[in-house]
């Protein structure tokens, strides 16, 4: 009986093993993400490039380049009106160029067209 309940704990503990190996080997790195979305996407123009790989945004943006380099926000909101779509994302900091305070994103039909940070 002892014997039989060793070979259950060796077991369990490979499966937590072989399942924490899985687990990283499908993370990628920030760094990698951006460089990844910068190779994928050739036509961005050199600045917004430049900003991704930096991890830094920049006006002009898309959605897409914003998460590239920052990943997904905490909070996005969507209003979608006969105008436009309007969408408002929050991060926190320490993100990007900046250290601290709160960091507000605020997209018109899918451009970067205002940073608030406070």
């Amino acid at each position: 009986m002892a014997k039989r309940g060793m070979m259950i704990m060796r077991t369990i503990r490979l499966v937590s093993l072989l399942a924490a190996l899985a687990v990283l080997a499908g993370c990628v790195t920030a760094a990698q993400r951006r460089q990844n979305y910068v190779d994928a996407n050739p036509d961005l123009a050199p600045e917004i490039a430049a900003a991704i790989l930096e991890g830094k945004v920049v006006e002009g943006m898309t959605a897409e380049d914003v998460r590239a380099s920052w990943g997904d926000p905490l909070r996005e909101t969507v209003s979608i009106s006969e105008q436009a779509r309007e969408e408002t994302w929050s991060y926190r900091t320490p993100i990007g160029q900046f250290e601290e305070g709160k960091v507000i994103l605020n997209f018109i039909n899918g451009k970067l067209v205002r940073l608030i940070h406070s």
